[in-house]
């Protein structure tokens, strides 16, 4: 099948392994330990609410880089996929259905590895544990941001196969662990106007993770424990709705995919 090929393929991929997984929980190190060191002596509400703030954030840095792979694995097959849809029984919405759902769970892997980490290393710094609150709540978002990951980097490379050329791949494959960083480290820190944060997908996927792991509602600033919240439904909604219209936008660019060589990227 070819959700069997798609996600033992990703699961073998070393640079995934490397960025999405060892990386990441270097950071999370860094997290529980070196910039805890600063901080004084927490309640231990506030201590779930910073390891949460951690976890939402590296997660959606796990899954930007799971997409980053995927832009790659769909560049390198567009050649073959453009003939293969008109001259075998391969169809673009078999293809895409099968290329979603092994990102999902291959996204779900990563997410539960990073939750594993989180819980070992902050309750192990803390000394009290610190499990996922909702963890029903944090399997589905991590799903849900699997496949909104793997409909963004889609559409970015059909939108480069389909009429821009792949001279600027590499810097275009990057852009969704580039708007990660920006707005993870900015959910973090600073007040975001809440309009921005509702329409970001990204800030509903940080949002959702953190109110998952720690149980309480989403902040704006999520390590200032008296920020101002947000709705979490509309978070909800918004994650969803950017998850449905990029899958329709994929499938409509994907069913007119273009041959192109790979050697395009060579091209100075």
């Amino acid at each position: 099948m070819l959700f069997t090929r798609f996600a033992r393929s990703l699961l073998k991929n070393r640079p995934l392994w490397g960025w999405g997984v060892l990386f990441m929980v270097f950071y999370l190190l860094l997290g529980a330990f070196v910039f805890s060191s600063s901080l004084p002596k927490l309640p231990n509400q506030a201590i779930v609410g910073y390891t949460s703030s951690w976890y939402a954030v590296i997660n959606l840095y796990t899954l930007a880089s799971l997409a980053i792979s995927l832009s790659f694995s769909l560049i390198f097959s567009t050649h073959s996929l453009a003939y293969s849809f008109r001259f075998t029984r391969l169809t673009p919405k078999k293809y895409f259905a099968n290329f979603v759902l092994s990102s999902a769970i291959v996204g779900l892997v990563l997410s539960v590895l990073i939750v594993a980490a989180t819980y070992t290393l902050f309750s192990y710094r803390f000394q009290i544990n610190i499990p996922p609150a909702k963890p029903l709540l944090v399997i589905a978002v991590a799903a849900f941001s699997s496949v909104l990951m793997c409909a963004f980097a889609t559409l970015l490379v059909l939108v480069l196969i389909n009429y821009l050329g792949l001279k600027n791949q590499s810097f275009v494959s990057f852009i969704p662990l580039i708007l990660g960083f920006g707005f993870g480290f900015s959910q973090l820190f600073t007040s975001l106007p809440k309009a921005l944060l509702y329409a970001s997908p990204y800030s509903a996927i940080v949002g959702l993770l953190y109110s998952g792991y720690s149980g309480f509602p989403v902040l704006i600033i999520l390590t200032n424990p008296s920020s101002a919240t947000l709705d979490s439904y509309y978070l909800a909604l918004s994650l969803v709705t950017w998850t449905f219209a990029l899958l329709l936008i994929d499938a409509y660019l994907l069913g007119r995919i273009k041959p192109r060589s790979v050697e395009e990227m060579r091209q100075l």
